[in-house]
C-alpha cells in the first residue's frame, strides 16, 4: 500500500478484482508531474501478478510517430493476431509495422485493438497500463480509447496516467477519472521523516512541495548537495520546481555524461545495439553515463540505461542549448539515413527536421516516394506524416503545396479531420497554380462538412466555383455538387435546387464523366424533395446500376445519398436494400466514418418501415461512431433519428434527452434542419401522449423552418400530418386546412402513397361527414407500402371518428385494429390512446404492456439484431466493434430478459414477429 494513497490503492485493487470476475473497466489517473501516477500504476501491476500485463508509456520525442505506442503495448501478444477477424488483423499488422500495410481509416486499427484485447483475455484477465499518456501518439491513444469504450465482459482493466490538461485528457474524457491531489500534511511528514533537515528547511519544503511526493523526495537532495532554495516569491508550479531541481543536478555532471543523456533523451528507448551505435557516433559509450547513474538520474533496467523519471528526460532535453539539441538530432538522423521501413523513415525525417536542416529537394523527393507507395505499402497515418515531412524539406512553391495537399488527403482518409484541415490551410498559403488552389479549397470544404461546418464549407466552395469554371469545368460541376450537399445538410432546399440545376447544366455539356454520378444523384434528390418528383424518380432509375457499386473514394457518400433518394421517393424497400448492403460493406471494411453516416440514414428508413427496434439501435450506434470519428453532423443526425424512434415508442425521458441534445448540437454546429427534426420528434412524442397543444408548438417550429427553406413535407423531415392531427384535436380547423394543403401538394408530386394516405386521413379527420370515404382512400394508398405506423394511425383515426359519431360497434372494430398495430410496433402512447377510445366505445379495456424488446438496452438491441440475421458471435463482434465475450454477455442478458427466448432460433422468430429482421 502506498503511503497516503489508501483509498486510491483500494480503488485500483477493486478494478483488478473486477477483471478477475470477467468485468472490464477503465480508469484515467490524472495529476501534475510527480504526484504519484506512475507509482499507482506500479501498485496495480504488483497486485495483478496473475493477470496478463501489457504496458507502454508515452515518450515526448515520439508523440508524433503513428502507432508507436500501440506497437510497444502489443509486442508481447502479437502471436494472437491470427485469432482476430482477417481485415482487422491486416489493419493492425500494418499499423504495427509487422506486415504489409492496409489502406483504410484508422478505426480499422481501433477495431483490431479491441479484438486483440478480447483474444488475449480469452486465456484470462488482462491489465493494460499506459503511463505518460499525454505523450502517447494520438493514433495509438484513439485506438485504445475506442477499444476501452467498448469493453464489457472480457476481464480487461485499462489504466491510463496523464497530466491534468492537454490533448490526451480530452481524448480520454469519456473514461472514468481519478484525479490525484497532494499528500495530506501528515503523510508528507512521514515520507520525509528520515531526512535530516533543519526546521526552517523542513517548513520551506512542506510549503513548496504542496504534498507532491516527487518534490518531497527530490528537493531535500538538492538542499543536502548545498543547493539553494529557489527564490520563488509566489509559489511555482511543481513541474517547474522539479525541472529546476533536476537541471541543477544535471548541470553538475561531466560534459560527456550530459551529452550521452541528451542523445538518449532524443533517441528514446531502443535496442542496446542501436543505442550504442549512436553513442559511439558521438564519441561516447555507456560508460559515459555512469556519473548520471551515481547521481540517481538514471537507472539500469533490462541491461539498458533509462531515465529515472520523465521529468529528468524533459530536463535534459529542454535544459540543453538549441545548438546541442540540433547536433543530437543530426546524429540520430544520420544513424537512420539508410532506413527503408516507413516508421524508421518517419523517425529519420522528424530528427532531420528537428536538427535545423535546410530544405533539401533530394530528401523531400525520397520521403514523397516512400509516402506514395500506394495501398498495401503503408497506412494512411504514416503516409500523411511522410508527405508532411516531404513538404517540410521542399523549397517554397508548388511542390510544397502539392505535398501538403497529399498529406491532407491521407490524413482525411485516416479519419484525422483536424490534422487534414491544418495541412490544407498551410497548403493554400504555398499554392500558386489555380488547379492546386482549387483542389485544396475543395478538399478543405469536404473536411468542414464532415466536421459539422456545412455553412462555412458552402461559402468556401461558392467562392471557388467561378475560378473552377475557367480552369476545369468538370471540377466546377463537382464543387457545385458539394455546395448542393451542404445546402441539403443545412436544409435550404431553395438554394439546393438552384445549385443542383447549375451543376447539371455543366455536367450535361461534358457527357458521362466520373463526376456525373454524384452530381446527377444529388439532382435526383432535390427534385424528389421539392421539384419534379417524376423527373427525380426517372433519374434515380437510370442510376440504379452504378449505385449498386459506387466509387467509395468519391468525397460524397454516394450510397447514403441514394438511400435518401429512395426515402424521398417513398420507395422504402429499395432504400433499405441499398443501405443495408452499404452498411454491410462498411462494417467489413471497418470504414467507421462512412458507417456512421449510413446507419443514421438507415435508421430513418427503418422508422417508416416500422422496424423501430432496428431504427433505435442503428441511430444509437451512428451517434457513438460519429463521436468516435469527430463527425459532428452524423452525431446530430443520429440523435434526431434516435429521438424520433423513442417518441414513437413512448420512451419519454430518452426522447426528450436526445431531442434536446440534438437541438443544442445543431445550434452550435449551424445545422438548423437537424434542430427542426428534433422538434418534430418531440412533437410526435406529445401527440402520442395526447398533449396536442404542446405537440402543435414543437411542430409549428418545424413548419416555420420548412417554409423558410422552400421545403414541403417529406419522410426525412416530416411534420405536416402530425401538425394537422394536433390542430384537428384542438379544433383549430382553419390552421389544420392550411397544413392539409401542404400535404395534398406533396401527395400530388408523383407517386407518393404515404403522403397521399396522410393527406386523406387528415381530410377525413376534418370532414366527419365524409370521413369513411377519405379513410378508405388512405388505407388503399397504404396497401402494400409497408408503413405500419401510418396504417395504425389511420385505423385509429377512423375508429375515433366513428366513436364520436355514435357508431360504437363499427368504431370498436377499427379501434381494435389500430390498437393491435400499435402494440405490435411497441407504440405504447398510441396504444394507450387507442385503448381508452376502445373502452369509451364500449369495448373491454385492454392492458397495454410493454413490447417484448422494450427492456433491452441499445447495446443489447444491436447484438440481438445481429444475431437475428444469423451471424455467429464472432461475426457479430466484428460487425459491432465489440469483443466476443461482450457479445456473449449481452446475449445472455437478452435471453434472461425475454420471456420464452432461450435459443437463437427463438430470438430470430421474435424479431421477425416484431418487424425487425
Amino acid at each position: 500500500m502506498l503511503l497516503g494513497r489508501t483509498a486510491e490503492c483500494a480503488r485500483i485493487a477493486t478494478l483488478v478484482d473486477d477483471a478477475r470476475t470477467g468485468r472490464s473497466t477503465a480508469l484515467v489517473i490524472r495529476g501534475e508531474a510527480g504526484i504519484g501516477k506512475s507509482s499507482l500504476l506500479q501498485y496495480a501491476q504488483s497486485v495483478a501478478g496473475d493477470l496478463t500485463q501489457l504496458r507502454t508509456h508515452g515518450i515526448e520525442t515520439e508523440s508524433q510517430l503513428p502507432y508507436v505506442g500501440l506497437a510497444d503495448l502489443f509486442r508481447p501478444v502479437t502471436d494472437h493476431l491470427h485469432r482476430i477477424p482477417d481485415r482487422q488483423a491486416a489493419a493492425l499488422t500494418g499499423a504495427l509495422a509487422l506486415g504489409p500495410a492496409v489502406a483504410q481509416d484508422r478505426f480499422g486499427v481501433a477495431a483490431g485493438t479491441l479484438s486483440l484485447l478480447g483474444a488475449v483475455s480469452e486465456a484470462g484477465p488482462v491489465l493494460v497500463v499506459v503511463d505518460d499518456a499525454q505523450w502517447l501518439d494520438p493514433y495509438s491513444l484513439d485506438s485504445l480509447a475506442f477499444a476501452t469504450r467498448r469493453l464489457g465482459r472480457e476481464g480487461v482493466v485499462a489504466l491510463f496516467a496523464t497530466r491534468d490538461t492537454g490533448e490526451a485528457a480530452s481524448r480520454l474524457a469519456p473514461v472514468e477519472t481519478l484525479t490525484l491531489r497532494g499528500l495530506d500534511p501528515d503523510a508528507a511528514r512521514r515520507l520525509i521523516a528520515d531526512e535530516p533537515l533543519p526546521p526552517h528547511d523542513l517548513a520551506w519544503l512542506l510549503t513548496e512541495a504542496r504534498g507532491n511526493p516527487l518534490a518531497l523526495v527530490e528537493l531535500p537532495a538538492l538542499l543536502a548537495r548545498g543547493g539553494h532554495r529557489p527564490d520563488t516569491g509566489a509559489p511555482l508550479p511543481i513541474g517547474e520546481i522539479l525541472a529546476r531541481t533536476f537541471h541543477s543536478a544535471i548541470a553538475r555532471l561531466p560534459a560527456p555524461a550530459q551529452d550521452a543523456m541528451l542523445l538518449l533523451a532524443v533517441l528514446g528507448p531502443r535496442p542496446l545495439a542501436g543505442t550504442e551505435r549512436v553513442l559511439r557516433a558521438h564519441g561516447l559509450t555507456y560508460a559515459s553515463l555512469e556519473p548520471a547513474e551515481r547521481a540517481g538520474l538514471m537507472t539500469v533496467e533490462e541491461g539498458a540505461y533509462v531515465f529515472r523519471h520523465p521529468l529528468v528526460r524533459s530536463g535534459v532535453y529542454h535544459g540543453a542549448s538549441a545548438v546541442r539539441r540540433w547536433r543530437a538530432h543530426r546524429t540520430v538522423a544520420h544513424a537512420l539515413r539508410d532506413a527503408t521501413a516507413p516508421t524508421a523513415l518517419e523517425r529519420y525525417a522528424w530528427h532531420l527536421a528537428e536538427s535545423g536542416a535546410d530544405p533539401d529537394e533530394q530528401v523531400a523527393a525520397a520521403l514523397e516516394r516512400a509516402a506514395s507507395g500506394g495501398p498495401g505499402s503503408l497506412t494512411f497515418p504514416i503516409a500523411a506524416r511522410l508527405y508532411a515531412h516531404a513538404a517540410r524539406f521542399s523549397p517554397e512553391g508548388e511542390q510544397k503545396a502539392g505535398r501538403l495537399l497529399a498529406a491532407a488527403r491521407a490524413a482525411q482518409a485516416a479519419g484525422s479531420l483536424d490534422e487534414a484541415a491544418d495541412l490544407l490551410d498551410r497548403a493554400l498559403g504555398h499554392a500558386a497554380h489555380p488547379r492546386t488552389r482549387l483542389d485544396v479549397r475543395q478538399l478543405r470544404c469536404y473536411v468542414d462538412i464532415q466536421r459539422g461546418r456545412p455553412a462555412r464549407a458552402r461559402e468556401q466552395l461558392r467562392a471557388a466555383v467561378d475560378e473552377a469554371r475557367r480552369v476545369d469545368p468538370g471540377l466546377a460541376a463537382v464543387m457545385l455538387g458539394g455546395i448542393t450537399l451542404t445546402e441539403l445538410a443545412i436544409g435550404d432546399l431553395t438554394a439546393a435546387r438552384a445549385t443542383s440545376a447549375e451543376s447539371m447544366q455543366i455536367t450535361g455539356a461534358f457527357g458521362d464523366t466520373p463526376a456525373a454520378l454524384p452530381v446527377r444523384l444529388l439532382h435526383a434528390l432535390v427534385e424528389l424533395l421539392g421539384g419534379d418528383a417524376d423527373e427525380g424518380r426517372a433519374l434515380l432509375r437510370e442510376l440504379e446500376k452504378p449505385l449498386a457499386a459506387p466509387d467509395v473514394t468519391f468525397p460524397y457518400p454516394v450510397s447514403g445519398v441514394g438511400g435518401l433518394c429512395y426515402l424521398a421517393a417513398e420507395e422504402l424497400d429499395a432504400g433499405h436494400a441499398l443501405l443495408d448492403r452499404a452498411v454491410h460493406a462498411a462494417r467489413a471494411a471497418s470504414t467507421v466514418g462512412l458507417l456512421a453516416h449510413l446507419l443514421g440514414t438507415l435508421s430513418v428508413v427503418e422508422f417508416w418501415r416500422g422496424q423501430w427496434t432496428s431504427a433505435l439501435a442503428h441511430a444509437d450506434e451512428s451517434a457513438r461512431l460519429g463521436e468516435d470519428t469527430g463527425r459532428v453532423i452524423e452525431v446530430c443526425r443520429a440523435l434526431a433519428a434516435q429521438a424520433k424512434a423513442e417518441a414513437a415508442l413512448n420512451r419519454e425521458s430518452d426522447c426528450r434527452r436526445h431531442g434536446d441534445q440534438a437541438a443544442a448540437l445543431a445550434a452550435s454546429a449551424d445545422l438548423p434542419m437537424d434542430a427542426a427534426r428534433a422538434h418534430g420528434a418531440l412533437g410526435l412524442l406529445e401527440l402520442g401522449l395526447g398533449r396536442f397543444e404542446e405537440a402543435a408548438q414543437h411542430l409549428q417550429a418545424v413548419r416555420e423552418f420548412s417554409v423558410a427553406n422552400g421545403r414541403g413535407d417529406g419522410l426525412y423531415l416530416s411534420w405536416a400530418a402530425d401538425l394537422a392531427d394536433a390542430y384537428a384535436h384542438l379544433h383549430r380547423t382553419d390552421e389544420a386546412y392550411e397544413v392539409l394543403r401542404v400535404l395534398e401538394h406533396e401527395a400530388g408530386r408523383g407517386h407518393r402513397p404515404i403522403a397521399a394516405a396522410a393527406a386523406a386521413r387528415c381530410r377525413g379527420m376534418l370532414e366527419p361527414a365524409d370521413a369513411e370515404r377519405h379513410m378508405d382512400r388512405a388505407l388503399r394508398h397504404l396497401a402494400g407500402v409497408g408503413a405500419p405506423f401510418e396504417r395504425g394511425r389511420t385505423e385509429f383515426a377512423r375508429g375515433e371518428m366513428l366513436r364520436r359519431q355514435g357508431r360504437r360497434s363499427e368504431a370498436r372494430r377499427w379501434l381494435k385494429r389500430g390498437l393491435g398495430t400499435f402494440e405490435r410496433l411497441g407504440a405504447a402512447g398510441w396504444a394507450a390512446r387507442a385503448a381508452a377510445e376502445l373502452h369509451a366505445a364500449g369495448g373491454d379495456r385492454v392492458p397495454t404492456g410493454p413490447a417484448p424488446l422494450d427492456g433491452l438496452t441499445p447495446q443489447e438491441l444491436r447484438v440481438a439484431l445481429a444475431v437475428g440475421r444469423g451471424v455467429t458471435n464472432h461475426e457479430a463482434a466484428e460487425q459491432l466493434f465489440l469483443s466476443v465475450k461482450t457479445v456473449e454477455f449481452h446475449l445472455g442478458n437478452i435471453y434472461r430478459k425475454l420471456d420464452g427466448v432461450h435459443r437463437r432460433a427463438q430470438l430470430v422468430r421474435l424479431l421477425s414477429q416484431s418487424g425487425d429482421p
